[in-house]
């Protein structure tokens, strides 16, 4: 009998009152399951076998037999529901739980984890929002930057001391004066969809890629890009001795040339460890690409669920932090904790200095740097327990000197300033604590909230005109390349810098 069915008739016996025992002939069960005494029995059996119920009969005609159903109807569907979803039978869950968005999302945070299945590893996460495509070239949030090292490879690998290391190129080499660089393809690759994947798409992708405008500062010095048998050679214009590490960064992942111009889809092609089988509002499943060139993933799928909660585990574990737990033992007290580090990167304010944009003057903008403070920020009431878990940054890598804040005298500021973020709710947090702190300034405030792709669009057009800016830096474990890339190349950086400082970085 299927749980379904067994469920069906569960729930007829309901009517005699779960959790206590009952005194009844199996002729009246029957009644109640609307069968004959035969069949009764042999559903007795199916459920006691389930653990639902327990029936002890009497022998003889009209004897009293007992019976105890263990579980209201609510619980009895989660179990079930608990049950198909460990066997990944996620659409049957759904609906055993009647389409309930509620009990669905319990139940896949109860479940999280890695699990076992015919031989096959499977790795269930919840998330709280839906991932936006998971392209490359576009602007991405952290946890896409993340998707995107799985799904794709570079020609290049470059690790957190700066060593560049093969990936799709299985070696490459370079003229004495850094200005032509030939990389040699591995044979036999291919894209996810079973793309050959050549020299020649190799180069119309990096052509593709010069003439976008967030790619114009980097590969302004892009010359050509030819192509031979399994090789693909860039000829640059000026010499360049880290081009190898460059294009190691995840903004060169290798993709379709076709793949640029997509607006809106979500299956990607890429060439990575794990391929996208499904990209939806609810879910994104990966699986492992068995075509994959190098070492094949342990785990066979991943799915990720989209639910709208505030993901508790980081809060918890920064609380655990500051009452001094020990990462080396990773034990306070006795408890054992999710041991992680603090993110390369962090939010950072940006006071426009453009020339043709800001309002702010060199004495007011001096000012306001003195004046705003992260520790004013995480002091805001009613700040959000996500943004109260963050950690002060002194510089913008955790290793870096810790910078001294500067004291500037105090001057006259605008009647009402004007503050740009992106959707998140961090960033929206300190926004808020920027524009509580302006007001004892008496200073009024607006801010506007764009998606990220928008205000990276608003900034390559010249167009991010308030006074304040507030995003996020974030960087690979390739640390060189990161930092390097983002500060010459970054849309939303430079948009905000005078024509002094814009020179000053490309020239150094």
């Amino acid at each position: 009998m299927k749980d379904e069915r067994a469920l069906h008739y569960y729930e007829r016996l309901l009517s005699l009152g779960p959790k206590k025992e009952h005194h009844l002939p199996l002729a009246e069960v029957a009644e109640v399951l609307f069968t004959t005494a035969r069949h009764a029995r042999t559903v007795l059996q199916a459920l006691q076998q389930r653990g639902w119920v327990t029936w002890e009969p009497k022998v003889g005609r009209n004897q009293r037999s007992q019976l105890t159903l263990h579980f209201d109807v609510k619980t009895l569907r989660q179990r079930l529901g608990k049950a198909m979803i460990e066997q990944g039978q996620y659409e049957s869950a759904f609906s055993l739980l009647h389409g309930d968005q509620e009990q669905f999302s319990q139940l896949l945070q109860q479940t999280s984890g890695t699990m076992v299945r015919e031989g096959q590893l499977h790795i269930q996460l919840t998330y709280q929002r839906a991932f936006q495509p998971i392209l490359p070239h576009k602007p991405l949030r952290n946890s896409e930057r993340f998707l995107v090292r799985q799904i794709y490879s570079c020609l290049t690998a470059c690790d957190h001391e700066g060593k560049v290391s093969p990936q799709l190129a299985h070696h490459w080499t370079t003229n004495k004066d850094y200005t032509q660089w030939r990389f040699y393809l591995r044979p036999r690759l291919e894209f996810h969809s079973g793309l050959t994947l050549n020299p020649e798409l190799i180069a119309q992708l990096f052509l593709k890629l010069k003439t976008r405008p967030e790619y114009d500062t980097e590969l302004a010095h892009l010359k050509a890009v030819n192509f031979g048998h399994q090789t693909i050679t860039f000829e640059l214009e000026r010499p360049d001795r880290g081009f190898d590490a460059l294009i190691s960064d995840l903004r060169y992942s290798i993709q379709p040339p076709e793949q640029l111009d997509v607006v809106a889809g979500r299956v990607v092609d890429g060439c990575g460890a794990f391929r996208v089988i499904e990209h939806s509002d609810e879910r994104l499943r990966l699986e492992a690409n068995d075509r994959f060139f190098d070492l094949p993933a342990l785990t066979d799928t991943v799915t990720i669920w989209q639910l709208d909660k505030t993901p508790t585990e980081r809060i918890e574990l920064a609380h655990s932090q500051k009452e001094g737990v020990s990462e080396k033992h990773g034990m306070s007290d006795g408890q054992a904790y999710t041991q992680s580090r603090i993110e390369n990167g962090c939010i950072y304010l940006l006071l426009n200095a453009n020339d043709s944009l800001h309002s702010l003057n060199a004495s007011q903008r001096a000012y306001l740097c003195s004046v705003f403070s992260p520790y004013s920020i995480l002091e805001t009431p009613d700040l959000n327990p996500l943004s109260r878990a963050s950690v002060s940054a002194h510089n913008i890598l955790p290793s870096w000197t810790k910078i001294t804040r500067r004291i500037a005298d105090k001057v006259a500021l605008p009647e009402k300033l004007t503050i740009a973020v992106y959707d998140h709710q961090v960033i929206r947090d300190c926004a808020n604590g920027i524009r509580a702190q302006l007001a004892l300034l008496g200073v009024a405030c607006e801010i506007n909230v764009y998606t990220l792709e928008m205000l990276h669009s608003k900034a390559c057009e010249r167009k991010l005109d308030e006074d304040i800016t507030i995003a996020s830096f974030i960087v690979d474990d390739n640390l060189p390349v990161s930092v390097f890339r983002w500060l010459c190349s970054d849309v939303i950086l430079r948009q905000g810098l005078n024509d002094a400082d814009v020179e000053w970085l490309d020239s150094n």
